[in-house]
């Protein structure tokens, strides 16, 4: 039986605490069977004099922090399944420089997001009140048109936090289904798996992402999961999965993807 945390973040992202080892180690006392090393690429899509540490792997670093991603893996290997992976940001009209970044490594997984849109940092507490600035629902709109924008592109195996926007708690003031819909159907047909992510209980909104009602869908759709904290300290990896696996079960699932050089394949639910 397989249990996954597919989403961690260590000391070289730069909001975050905690080694590699520290963090396969966590995974290994609470009883994850594979892990992905999921730290942020460095900010491609802006000037490197103005890319915000706080945010993301600096690109100088990028190399060596790979090379022992390498070495972990070969270390608990029999142990544990760690994959060779990472979160990386789509950013509208830098799409070739991302491919030939992504081209440039052989990741086992490559985590999708959105985070950066409209030349804002749409889930920084310090920018939370541009929700409060304008139509929640418009928000929700531009961010799941670049979020389809990514799955287009091709590149991206999971899909992180797939309703990011309601981190802060805002909710759109219209019902979007149609528009969520349109998204989920064009992640089955590029065969792009989402994340079922804790990270979200810990946030303002108390929520695991996605939504019951998005989960819901994707069942009907049969996108696979998997299944992540986006623990940011070795102390949140695996956090409350007893939650996350409750609920994917009452809505069906019972298996889940894993990844190996970029390969998927699904096994039973642990």
């Amino acid at each position: 039986m397989t249990v996954t945390d597919y989403h961690t973040h260590t000391f070289r992202c730069g909001h975050a605490t905690g080694t590699m080892r520290d963090y396969v180690e966590a995974a290994i006392r609470a009883g994850i069977t594979d892990v992905g090393l999921t730290d942020h690429l460095w900010l491609y899509f802006q000037p490197n004099e103005s890319r915000d540490r706080r945010w993301a792997i600096a690109e100088d670093q990028f190399d060596v922090h790979y090379a022992e991603m390498l070495e972990i893996r070969e270390e608990y290997r029999g142990r544990i399944d760690v994959r060779v992976s990472v979160e990386a940001d789509y950013a509208a009209g830098h799409e070739e420089t991302l491919l030939s970044i992504l081209s440039r490594y052989e990741f086992d997984f490559v985590l999708g997001s959105v985070h950066f849109m409209d030349g804002w940092l749409i889930d920084d507490p310090d920018q939370a009140h541009r929700y409060r600035e304008e139509r929640v629902a418009e928000i929700y709109r531009r961010y799941f048109e670049n979020l389809r924008r990514a799955i287009a592109l091709g590149c991206f195996d999971v899909l992180a936090h797939f309703d990011l926007p309601k981190k802060f708690g805002f909710l759109p003031e219209e019902d979007l289904s149609a528009i969520v819909g349109e998204t989920l159907d064009l992640a089955r047909e590029k065969g792009v798996a989402i994340e079922v992510s804790t990270g979200g209980l810990r946030k303002p909104i108390g929520e695991i992402y996605p939504a019951p009602a998005i989960l819901k869908e994707m069942r009907m759709r049969d996108i696979p999961i998997v299944l992540s904290s986006d623990s940011h300290s070795p102390d949140e990896v695996g956090y409350r999965f007893d939650r996350s696996m409750t609920l994917v079960r009452e809505y069906g699932y019972d298996e889940l993807a894993v990844f190996d050089k970029r390969q998927r394949r699904t096994v039973p639910l642990g």
